[in-house]
């Protein structure tokens, strides 16, 4: 230590007290004011300490800081001085004095000495028992005691920071004393305080009351930032519950006291551990906190190095067909990765450190866990000692569970079925792994056309589809949609029995209706054939009933007093529906039948309620996705129905878009809306949902990415999505990537609060102004040139596209001039572009475009 820090200081002792006037000369003396500034002090210095041994022990105050040079007017811990009294230490003695800052600072180099400690004291009145926050500043760190109890100890050399502690303190009615110890290290000393509400908003804003320390031996203790006093005084109980690594409760304990102390936690494998905290306070506030540490002996372990690796892949002898391709996939990019083959073997035959894949004996032994059901989805993997241990259910819980332990812990990505990135690793060490994940919306249909490949769709746990692809794990399929005239077609049925279709203005109508619904005759065959198909076709979940694709519902006596009744045309589908879904019910126990809420079956209906094997499938074709369903007045309507159709409606399967159908191709800025909608759907007990996209061809715009977030989001709905969108454009578009973001935000900055898109905006519509073409234009120039081959090249031309696109709309004469029409056509021809819209629209637009 230098001899600049031989002499250190003591400071502050701080109070207010509401006292006679007599008394008041010889005190400071305030009440509680909040938010406004302890301005007058009782000072005494200075006072040397004892002289520095020029080394002090890390962690703990400066030699000295911690004698009691107070004993003689009660102590720190219960002080009672006043102007005029004397302290005596060795070479001198020291007088209090009265002081009040100006301002809200107390200067004490200023005030007292430059280079010795120097005392405050005051007395505060409350009218209240209650509980403040003492918002503290200092230079440097110190000690506080409120009512002669330590409240704050801090070690540090800090600079003052208005407000950088908020120490809760419990006042009592009455006279209240503060003291405050400020440690010196030279240069500035000085402090600020005053009082401010107390709300546990701001406590755990700051800091939580209590956390678990892990220590060097493996055990752990309940620690707090406040001191024990304080916790007493604050806290009525705690309530302490930790899950491990598999989500097993082991710790559930409540305390009344000894807050502070060790917990009686068994560590083994070094592990990740959830502690859940319940808290509450004397004052009657309750709140939770949680926190996630590590514990256990650490021991590390080494999965691969230099192309080698002693781990082999095992799967037990009754492993399911997905489980056993993912024993495959994990083989193939563990060796893309690492360079070094994990072999698979039978778990009869395995040795050595070991890749268990699946629930089996051996998994339950090593884990404690019970088996997951078949169908189960959730996943769970960690290591056991050496062992690693992937598992859920054998449908799809194993193999989702392989994919994200290589997505987690290896980076692995396959952002489309034909790009992956796959890093390259000489060695990977591990101390522990531990992750357990389930769902967040049970059928999961990313309906792009750059998602229906079954492999891709696998290894980014997709599961649901309009058909039955030979996917691995296989799907939760949904047949058909639009069956009215599938189920019942006019050409075989019209001609003789035109009264099962619709009465329009008083004549029976075959071309663009529906069905006679209150017709007994319709609804026999209706369910003969459903019945008939589930039987052909078990591999399905849910079986579709509903209307044809337009309007023009039957209009005879029999059905609209069924619709009068229920107030919408959905009553009389639910009341069709749900008895197709009864007819079915014994012999398919684990099938649904499916019906549209869609333009004008969406209202639902007033009394009647489908039943229990019914899914309605909600559509938002009418809204605006420019701004989420919840915050945009365009679509109050749907959320009124969305709201109605999720309280009576047992499952509910949404029907969402996030493209133009009338222009795929054309900038469309709905990325922000992607994550709010779906976490609305999955709160109104979505047990599935469809993003339906461009879907015939690829060209859609940024599908890619699209595809690629939307498969994170219905996985997970709370996913980070600026990561996932990060990550996809610097590992897809390579050094372009920062090109294509600046685009991309550029784009959705468009979106302002009138700003409205539907499924068929207008490439006229406002957002698109001549300033943003021309910006896009130059940002991708840069993406082009810094494309580092050609195929990053092509990438980043399909991004560019809609802008191609939109030149093309907007201004085809300056598109033909300029070379974007020429180098739009080469990337369709290139990329074998079908589609520009729902309905085709590469011929029309060609035409089009050779007329102007």
């Amino acid at each position: 230590m230098n001899n600049h820090f031989r002499k250190v200081f003591l400071c502050l002792f701080a109070g207010l007290l509401y006292m006679h006037s007599a008394l008041s000369q010889q005190l400071p003396v305030q009440n509680i004011a909040l938010d406004k500034w302890l301005k007058t002090w009782l000072l005494c210095g200075p006072v040397p300490l004892e002289v520095s041994s020029g080394i002090e022990k890390a962690g703990s105050h400066l030699q000295g800081f911690d004698n009691d040079y107070l004993k003689k007017y009660g102590g720190e811990g219960n002080l009672k001085v006043k102007v005029g009294d004397e302290i005596t230490f060795k070479g001198g003695t020291a007088k209090w004095k009265l002081y009040s800052t100006p301002d809200s600072i107390v200067d004490l180099r200023k005030v007292i000495s430059k280079d010795a400690p120097v005392f405050a004291y005051t007395e505060i009145h409350s009218d209240l028992d209650k509980t403040y926050f003492v918002s503290l500043g200092s230079n440097d760190g110190g000690a506080l005691w409120v009512n002669g109890v330590q409240a704050w100890d801090y070690v540090h050399p800090r600079g003052l920071h208005v407000d950088s502690d908020a120490i809760p303190v419990l006042f009592k009615k009455g006279k209240n004393t503060i003291l405050l110890k400020v440690e010196q290290h030279g240069n500035r000393w000085e402090f600020c305080m005053r009082l401010r509400s107390f709300s546990m908003e701001n406590l755990a804003q700051r800091a939580n009351i209590f956390s678990i320390k892990p220590n060097q031996n493996g055990t752990v203790s309940l620690e707090s930032p406040y001191t024990a006093s304080i916790q007493n005084q604050l806290v009525k109980s705690v309530t302490l519950e930790v899950l491990n690594a598999k989500n097993q409760v082991v710790i559930s304990e409540k305390r009344t006291s000894g807050f502070q102390s060790p917990i009686g936690l068994k560590t083994t494998d070094y592990q990740t551990y959830q502690a859940h905290y319940d808290v509450e306070l004397k004052s009657g506030l309750k709140f939770h906190q949680h926190q996630t540490f590590n514990a256990g002996k650490r021991q590390e372990y080494v999965l691969f190095k230099n192309r080698n690796t002693d781990y082999s892949i095992v799967l037990d002898d009754d492993a399911s067909e997905s489980e056993k391709w993912a024993a495959e996939e994990l083989r193939r990019w563990l060796k893309e990765v690492s360079g070094a083959d994990f072999p698979i073997k039978p778990l009869s035959s395995s040795a050595g450190p070991r890749i268990i894949l699946g629930y089996n004996p051996v998994v339950a032994g090593l884990t404690g866990m019970t088996a997951p059901g078949d169908q189960d989805e959730a996943y769970h993997y960690s290591n056991v000692g050496q062992d690693l241990v992937i598992f859920g259910g054998k449908q799809r819980g194993t193999m989702y569970g392989v994919m994200s332990f290589l997505e987690n812990e290896l980076a692995c990505r396959w952002y489309t079925s034909t790009v992956s990135s796959i890093p390259k690793k000489s060695e990977l060490k591990f101390t522990h792994f531990g992750h357990s994940e389930k769902p967040g919306i049970r059928v999961r249909n990313d309906f792009y056309y750059e998602a229906f490949d079954p492999t891709w769709a696998a290894r980014n746990k997709m599961n649901g589809s309009m058909g039955a692809p030979k996917q691995p794990g296989g799907v939760e399929s949904y047949w058909s949609v639009h069956t009215f005239y599938p189920l019942v077609p006019p050409a075989e049925f019209f001609d003789k029995h035109p009264e099962y279709y619709s009465l329009l203005d008083g004549k029976r109508v075959p071309e663009l209706a529906q069905l006679c619904l209150s017709n007994p005759a319709v609804l026999e065959i209706i369910q003969d054939r459903i019945k008939k198909r589930m039987r052909e076709s078990p591999e399905y979940l849910i079986y579709d009933v509903s209307q044809n694709d337009y309007y023009n519902p039957c209009e005879c006596d029999q059905c609209q007093a069924i619709v009068k009744r229920e107030g919408s045309e959905s009553g009389l589908m639910i009341w069709f529906v749900n008895q197709v879904a009864e007819s079915v019910a014994q012999e398919f126990p684990d099938k649904f039948i499916g019906t549209l809420a869609y333009q004008y079956t969406r209202n639902p209906p007033k009394s009647i309620r489908p039943r229990e094997n019914v899914v309605v499938r909600f559509c938002s074709i009418e809204c605006c996705f420019a701004h989420d369903f919840q915050t945009c007045p365009e679509n109050k309507s749907f959320l009124k129905d969305m709201s109605t159709w999720s309280q009576m409606a047992p499952h509910i399967y949404i029907w969402d878009y996030v493209v133009n159908f009338g222009h795929y191709s054309m900038p469309y800025p709905n990325f922000a809306v992607l994550q709010p909608n779906i976490k609305y759907f999955q709160e109104n007990k979505a047990i599935g949902i469809m993003e339906q996209a461009a879907y015939q061809s690829r060209g859609g715009e940024f599908a890619e990415l699209r595809s690629y977030l939307i498969s994170r989001l219905l996985w997970n709905p709370d996913c980070d999505t600026k990561a996932v969108i990060d990550d996809f454009m610097y590992g897809y578009y390579g050094r372009s990537g920062r090109f294509v973001k600046q685009y991309f935000e550029l784009l959705q900055s468009q979106v302002k609060p009138d700003t409205h898109i539907t499924l068929s905006t207008d490439p006229a519509n406002r957002i698109f102004t001549d300033e943003f073409v021309n910006q896009s234009s130059a940002i991708f120039d840069e993406a082009l040139k810094t494309a580092e081959n050609d195929e990053m090249l092509h990438r980043v031309e399909m991004a560019l596209l809609p802008i191609l696109y939109l030149k093309c709309k907007r201004t085809p004469a300056l598109a033909h001039y300029d070379g974007s029409y020429k180098k739009l056509t080469e990337i369709i021809e290139r990329e074998k572009i079908t589609h520009f819209a729902e309905s085709g629209g590469i011929d029309s637009f060609h035409k089009e475009m050779k007329v102007r």
